[in-house]
């Protein structure tokens, strides 16, 4: 069928060329033939060619449309390494059975330049001839990030890594520091020489394995560090790069050393360390791993070929010594971007269904047009607890896939642990449960759903680095929660968007009618002076708690915008709460697990109180405004036998403060 519509397009674009005054429109990877009658025109044009270009129109939009990702079957790929195909004979033929169509492969800087400007790249075809021969398509990961090196048969050689050895002998210094003046792994990407000899690498690898299997690679992805995400490594709690270099450079554009920034920062403590440098040193790392990042995918487009970029799950409790915020930096170099996730938070296992899909969501939001979304099983491997996260896995993969941008999904860390310091081969058991239904296509509406973005601020999880109040990220939670509860609702379009999109006046945010912010207590003002010329051109602001208390840098700033709320007071209550709410008595319970109860709102002149303290009739836990709406408490954590209540009364007042013209009804 392809066949013919390619013959035939080919047949009426030569007619219309020598017959008729075509109007042709160069758009991104399409060609597109514009109808005589919409298009300017100096000349005439018969009916009948009328028809002709019609039909071709209609014949190519058909072809473009069966190339969409969404008519496309997923990318469905697992990490490969060498051993495991040397341990296991039928592992190919086992991975294209379980419905596998790619595999992801890492292509060792150390082993491809081994010598200086001597490139090698006969040492792969073997494993990636087997992989093409077998049916399976690649993606290629370009490492040059210092991970450890496993030999062939998964031996791990002590004092080798993915860079070649010669980098570290001839150039000690190119390599990054942490602050504790340590050497590492990891190359600093912004050392002239590095940079020159990795893009060569890039450059040289693309071209020769473009040509070697054309049309079998999905893309090139960007391995910077040794996890091969775009971030800075670490090493225990020591944040990298402090090298002389880049102190000297830090050093010439502000005036002063790096901050050293070796401490936690837990709200439920109240006022932290303020560090008046912390957002200049955000911008500062995140900017160098952006124009890193470009350089290199500036060198796999020159080729031909898609860059592509892993990115770490964000807002967490490590963002700031990752500077995982450079995600919201990367949109226009990542032809295809992987948000992944371990099922580990960095102190226990967490077999969270929701974290990919909401995040596969925030990136869609910055503007990522091909998504992918990854789940890695090695921390539960480690502990012998993998077939307890396959269900998650396939949980998680489902609902990441309804996402319209999100075009497949990547597994990994089903290697089995055979000794110390070697890694055996992928478990085929585990592997044959992997299975994936993609959901059905989203229910059609009738009218428009109400659409409302939830605020992630990368700087407020900066601000709180380490964060661990009552054993938990609050902040995260409150924020994933949300994204949960709202984003379940069928009347609700719901968006996870960042500081990005807001201080670039993105289109998205125009086509908000509502935005709520979750529990970030650390915000810029430039942050809430977006928020307030947003809800002043009409859109509805809610927050649940601690609006921009702190700034960009820690500081106080004794103000949730609070003009805006309709806030005159508040008062903190560390126990529980009764209150009134539309005639009704709602018990607010105290938590362990929550760092603090909730603030004792007094509403300003001209708002309403929601909420009202049964023993203290002038103040409460919600106040609306017009477009407003102010919450004291975090309603979607509410862990206790009240939690539906609750859920249910901050899903009723958020729809309450959107402005109505979003009405809308499910299709029958």
């Amino acid at each position: 069928m392809k066949q013919w519509r390619r013959k035939h397009l080919r047949l009426l674009f030569f007619r219309l060329h020598a017959h008729a005054p075509t109007i042709w429109v160069a758009m991104p990877k399409h060609l597109v033939i514009l109808d005589a009658e919409t298009a300017p025109r100096t000349h005439s044009t018969a009916s009948s060619m009328k028809k002709i270009i019609c039909i071709a129109a209609f014949i190519f939009s058909s072809i473009a449309f069966a190339n969409t990702p969404s008519s496309r079957e997923p990318v469905s790929s697992i990490i490969v390494m060498p051993w495991d195909i040397n341990q296991d004979a039928n592992l190919l033929k086992n991975i294209k059975k379980n419905g596998f169509s790619h595999v992801t492969f890492y292509l060792n800087w150390s082993d491809i330049e081994n010598q200086k400007n001597q490139y090698q790249f006969s040492h792969y075809y073997k494993y990636l001839d087997a992989i093409v021969n077998s049916g399976l398509s690649l993606i290629m990961v370009l490492d040059m990030g210092g991970r450890s090196y496993l030999d062939e048969n998964g031996k791990k050689i002590p004092d080798a890594s993915t860079v070649p050895a010669w980098v570290y002998k001839d150039h000690p210094d190119s390599v990054m520091k942490n602050f504790s003046g340590e050497y590492q792994w990891q190359l600093d990407f912004t050392d002239d020489f590095i940079q020159k000899k990795s893009t060569e690498f890039t450059e040289k690898t693309v071209l020769h394995f473009s040509n070697r299997y054309p049309g079998k690679i999905l893309g090139f992805s960007v391995g910077l560090q040794e996890e091969h995400e775009i971030k800075y490594g670490q090493t225990g709690y020591q944040w990298r790069d402090y090298k002389e270099s880049t102190q000297n450079d830090f050093s010439k554009k502000y005036g002063t050393p790096q901050p050293v920034i070796n401490y936690n920062n837990n709200i439920h403590l109240g006022p932290q360390k303020i560090e008046p440098l912390l957002y200049i040193h955000k911008e500062y790392r995140e900017n160098r791993l952006r124009d890193a990042t470009c350089i290199y995918s500036k060198a796999i487009r020159k080729n031909g070929a898609l860059a592509m970029g892993y990115f770490a799950e964000t807002f967490t409790s490590h963002d700031a010594i990752y500077a995982t915020g450079v995600v919201e930096k990367l949109a226009d170099c990542i032809d295809i971007a992987v948000i992944d996730f371990n099922f580990y938070d960095g102190y226990k296992l967490v077999p969270d269904t929701d974290v990919l899909p909401t995040l596969a969501n925030y990136m869609g939001s910055l503007g990522y047009k091909q998504i992918m979304v990854g789940a890695y099983a090695e921390v539960w491997e480690r502990q012998k607890k993998t077939h307890e996260l396959i269900p998650v896995i396939n949980r998680t993969i489902t609902q990441a896939l309804s996402q319209s941008n999100v075009i497949g999904f990547e597994v990994g860390g089903f290697q089995r642990q055979a000794t110390a310091g070697q890694s055996a081969t992928i478990d085929t058991e585990k592997l044959s449960a992997i299975a994936i239904k993609p959901a059905n296509d989203s229910p059609k509406f009738e009218k428009r759903r109400a659409k409302i973005g939830i605020l992630g601020s990368a700087t407020n999880f900066y601000v709180w680095h380490g964060e661990r109040s009552a054993g938990r990220n609050t902040h995260r939670d409150a924020l994933f929660e949300a994204y949960k509860i709202l984003s379940s609702q069928p009347e609700l379009d719901v968006h996870l968007i960042g500081e990005k999109n807001l201080l670039q006046d993105d289109p998205i945010i125009q086509s908000l009618d509502a935005i709520l912010v979750p529990h970030q207590a650390a915000l810029p003002q430039s942050i809430k002076s977006k928020l307030t010329t947003y809800w002043k051109e009409g859109g509805a602001l809610i927050q649940d708690m601690r609006l921009g208390e702190f700034d960009e840098n820690g500081a106080p700033t004794a103000d949730w915008m609070n003009e805006v709320f309709g806030i005159s007071k508040i008062k903190w209550k560390n126990k529980g709460g009764v209150f009134l709410i539309n005639n009704e008595i709602y018990r607010l319970k105290p938590s362990s697990r929550l760092y603090t109860s909730y603030a004792s709102i007094t509403p300003r002149q001209g708002y309403k109180l929601l909420a009202t303290d049964i023993l203290h009739r002038d103040t409460g836990i919600m106040v609306r405004g017009e477009r407003t709406l102010a919450f004291g408490f975090m309603p979607q954590l509410v862990e206790d036998q009240t939690k539906d209540a609750w859920r249910k009364l901050f899903v009723r007042e958020i729809m309450n403060v959107v402005p109505k013209k979003s009405a809308s009804v499910q299709a029958k």
